[in-house]
């Protein structure tokens, strides 16, 4: 009974936030479980209510579409993230300078290059 009214609780705190993945209590989960989780809440949820309306024909229907949504939106996430890893500016890397953080030949003046040409 408790949990019935914890769920009930979290439900009138704000709508959203049960579905939010950053508050609901999926957060500390791993994504392969939230996905799962999901796509099981989600058949459960169309199962229940396919019974409750009595539309028997159409549960497997339901399911399928609550399958599909839920896969498309772990999808997208995926991609966002993954183009977000892989085309975000690096600030972090200097392109003026050597691996070793040495200046390159193209920031010296002509003064220092030949400086370098005899000490070489």
């Amino acid at each position: 009974m408790f949990s019935v009214l914890k769920f009930f609780w979290l439900l009138s705190q704000s709508s959203w936030s049960l579905m939010n993945p950053n508050l609901n209590p999926l957060r500390h989960a791993p994504v392969y479980a939230k996905y799962f989780l999901s796509i099981l809440l989600g058949c459960f949820w169309s199962l229940a209510f396919g019974l409750y309306i009595g539309e028997l024909l159409t549960i497997g229907y339901n399911m399928l579409g609550h399958i599909a949504i839920i896969s498309m939106v772990f999808a997208t996430w995926g991609v966002f993230r993954t183009v977000e890893n892989t085309y975000r500016p690096r600030t972090d890397v200097n392109w003026l300078r050597a691996p070793d953080h040495s200046s390159r030949c193209d920031e010296l003046t002509d003064e220092q290059r030949k400086e370098l040409a005899t000490k070489i």
